[in-house]
C-alpha cells in the first residue's frame, strides 16, 4: 500500500527507479503520505529520528559513507529549519542529500494556520537548487511536471560537485488515505550523463609551461575522500625534487614522500628561513583546509601563482593570491603534470623538516605528563587497522593534526562550516552505513551539544565514542586571544563540571571514566575487543590548565630542536 495521492506515488516510484534507497524521517503528520508510501515499499530502508537536527546529520553521515543521496523528510513548520545546520554542512562538504519538506497547502501560508511558515526556497543559499511540487497534482500535465522536477533534483544531487537539493511538497488533507501502488508505465525518466572534466590541449600547454619554469612548487591537500589512484599520481609527481606535498588528516592522502603534519612543521620556521620555504606556485586540491598556520603563511608569502583545482563552480581565493581556478578533478590535473626539475632542493627541504619534527614529537611524548596531548597519543595508537575515525570540532581535529596519519585509517570531520553541532550524529550515520568499526573522538562541548544523537532506536553497534572532557571549549585554550579577556571562562571556554555518565545511562550506552594513560589504554583494549549492542562511551578527564601549558611546551620543544 501507498498514499492514495498520485503525485506521492510517482515520487516514490521515481526514487526507487533512480536507486535512492535510504530515507531518514522525523515524526509528524503533514508528511504522513510520504512516511506511509516509502515504508510500505520493500525496496527502501527507512528509519525515524525524533530530533530533526540530529536526523539531518545522521543522513549526511550516511550519504558521506555511501556517496549516494539520502532522503531526509519532515513535517511542516519549524521542523524544516532544524535541518539547516546539516544542509549547509553537506553543501560545503559536497555531500548529496534530498530534502523533502512536507508543507501545508500554499493558500494557507501566512494565513494563521498552525505549524505553517514560508518553506519554499528556505535553504536557497545552501542547496544546489530549490524546487516545489505542484500541490495535489492529478492532471497528466501537472503530474508530468512534478515527475520532471523530481528527476532533475535527484540527478543534480549526484552531478559534478555533489550536494543537497530541496523539494518542498505542499500536501492537502486528508493525509492518511491509502491505495495499492499502481503499475506506472507513463513516467518518463530523465537521466543525467556524467560530467567529464578534462583540460584542453591549450590550457594544459599554458599550465605545463608555468609548471616547468617554477623551481619551488607546493601542493596543499585539503579535505577529501580516500583515493588510491590520486595517491599514485601524487607519488609519481613527488619524484620531482621541486615539488613538496603537504596534507592534513582529513585529506586522506597516503604517499611518500609527504609532509602530513602542517602545523607541526610550520611552527619551526624561523624568519631567516621563510624565503627558502616560499613557493613559486601553490596548488590547492580538495576542499577545506584546517590549518590556520598554513593559511596565514601562504597569505603572507603571496606566491606568484595559486591554482585552485576543484570542479565546483565558485573559485576559492583562500590565500588572497588566486590566479587560476582549474575546474577539473585532482586526479586529472595531477596526472597532466610532468616531472620538470630534478636539481631543486625544495622537496628535500620540506621532507627534512618533517623528519626532524617527527623525531622531536616522539621524544617529547616519551616524557609527556597526563594531558589531552598524551591522551591523543594513546588513542591514535590503539585504533584498529582498517577502521574509520571521526573527529569533532574544534580542538579534537586539531590535536589529531599533530600526529602522522595512518594509511590504514579513514579520517573524517565536519569541516564544511566547522560547527560543533552534529559531530556525534554524523558519526552515527556514517557508522550505520558502514561495516567498519568507527570511532568518534569528541570534545565535551561538542558531545553535550549533540547528545540527542543517542536518542535513536537505530544506534549502530560498530560505533565507539571517546569523549575528551577538559572542562570547557579546548579550542579557546589553543587559539591566541580569548584568555586575555575578562570573559574568557564564561563566554569563550564555557567552563563546566558536567560529565557524560548520566547521559550514557539514559540512552543505554556502557560508560567508562578514565583519569590517566594506563586506564585509558586498558579501556581502549576493552572497547576494541568486546561486542556492544550500543556505542560505548569512554570519558577521558584531563586538567584544562595542564593542557594549555603542555601544548605550549610541546610547540616550544618541537621548534627549539628543529
Amino acid at each position: 500500500m501507498v498514499s492514495d495521492k498520485p503525485f506521492i506515488q510517482r515520487l516514490v516510484k521515481i526514487c526507487e527507479t533512480k536507486g535512492v534507497k535510504h530515507i531518514v524521517f522525523s515524526p509528524g503528520s503533514r508528511n504522513a503520505p510520504l512516511v506511509i508510501s516509502f515504508n510500505e515499499q520493500e525496496y527502501f530502508e527507512c528509519i525515524t529520528i525524533p530530533d530533526e537536527r540530529v536526523a539531518a546529520f545522521v543522513a549526511m553521515g550516511m550519504a558521506l559513507k555511501l556517496q549516494e543521496p539520502v532522503i531526509i523528510c519532515c513535517t511542516s513548520g519549524s521542523a524544516a529549519l532544524n535541518y539547516a545546520p546539516a544542509i549547509v554542512e553537506a553543501y560545503y562538504q559536497k555531500i548529496p542529500l534530498i530534502v523533502l519538506t512536507a508543507d501545508r497547502p500554499v493558500e494557507r501560508i501566512d494565513q494563521g494556520a498552525g505549524q505553517t511558515m514560508r518553506q519554499k526556497n528556505v535553504y536557497a543559499n545552501y542547496v544546489k537548487a530549490s524546487y516545489e511540487l505542484i500541490q495535489e497534482a492529478d492532471t497528466a500535465i501537472d503530474l508530468r511536471r512534478n515527475d520532471r522536477t523530481i528527476c532533475e533534483a535527484i540527478n543534480l544531487s549526484r552531478a559534478g560537485a555533489k550536494g543537497p537539493v530541496h523539494i518542498n511538497v505542499p500536501i492537502a488533507e486528508p493525509l492518511y488515505g491509502q491505495a495499492a501502488m499502481p503499475l506506472y508505465t507513463d513516467i518518463q525518466y530523465i537521466d543525467s550523463v556524467e560530467d567529464v572534466y578534462s583540460l584542453s590541449v591549450g590550457v594544459s600547454q599554458v599550465i605545463g609551461d608555468l609548471w616547468k619554469r617554477a623551481n619551488k612548487k607546493l601542493i596543499i591537500c585539503g579535505q577529501s575522500l580516500p583515493d588510491i589512484q590520486l595517491d599514485r599520481a601524487l607519488e609519481e609527481l613527488a619524484q620531482d625534487q621541486s615539488v613538496a606535498i603537504i596534507s592534513e588528516s582529513c585529506s586522506n592522502r597516503f604517499l611518500t614522500p609527504m609532509n602530513p603534519c602542517i602545523d607541526r612543521v610550520i611552527t619551526t620556521f624561523s624568519s631567516a628561513e621563510l624565503l627558502d620555504f616560499k613557493p613559486d606556485i601553490v596548488v590547492s586540491i580538495g576542499d577545506a583546509i584546517i590549518s590556520k598556520k598554513i593559511k596565514k603563511l601562504i597569505s603572507s608569502y603571496q606566491p606568484k601563482e595559486h591554482w585552485f583545482v576543484n570542479i565546483q563552480e565558485q573559485p576559492q581565493d583562500m590565500f588572497g593570491c588566486l590566479t587560476k581556478h582549474i575546474k577539473t578533478t585532482a586526479k586529472e590535473f595531477i596526472a597532466s603534470l610532468t616531472i620538470s626539475n630534478e636539481d631543486s632542493l625544495y622537496s628535500q627541504l620540506w621532507q627534512s623538516r618533517h623528519v626532524q619534527t617527527k623525531d622531536n614529537h616522539k621524544h617529547f611524548l616519551k616524557t609527556c605528563p597526563w594531558s589531552d596531548l598524551l591522551a591523543f597519543d594513546v588513542i591514535l595508537k590503539k585504533l584498529p587497522s582498517q577502521s574509520q575515525l571521526h573527529m569533532s570540532n574544534s580542538s579534537c581535529v586539531r590535536y589529531v593534526q599533530l600526529f602522522d596519519q595512518r594509511s590504514d585509517l579513514g579520517y573524517y570531520s565536519n569541516r564544511g562550516v566547522s560547527g560543533i553541532d552534529g559531530c556525534t550524529s554524523t558519526a552515527v550515520g556514517f557508522a550505520s552505513a558502514s561495516d567498519s568499526l568507527t570511532t568518534l573522538i569528541t570534545g565535551d562541548m561538542a558531545f553535550f551539544y549533540d547528545s540527542n544523537a543517542l536518542w535513536s532506536q537505530h544506534l549502530p553497534s560498530n560505533l565507539r565514542i571517546i569523549l575528551i572532557n577538559n572542562g570547557g571549549g579546548g579550542i579557546f585554550k589553543i587559539i591566541p586571544g580569548p584568555n586575555q579577556t575578562n570573559q574568557y571562562k564564561q563566554y569563550f571556554a564555557t567552563e563546566h563540571s558536567q560529565t557524560a555518565e548520566h547521559i550514557a545511562k539514559a540512552f543505554g550506552c556502557e560508560y567508562f571514566a578514565v583519569h590517566d594513560a594506563h586506564a585509558l589504554s586498558k579501556y581502549l583494549d576493552l572497547l576494541y575487543t568486546e561486542e556492544f549492542t550500543k556505542p560505548p562511551i569512554i570519558e577521558v578527564f584531563t586538567n584544562e590548565v595542564a593542557n594549555e601549558k603542555i601544548l605550549d611546551r610541546y610547540f616550544g620543544y618541537v621548534k627549539s630542536n628543529a
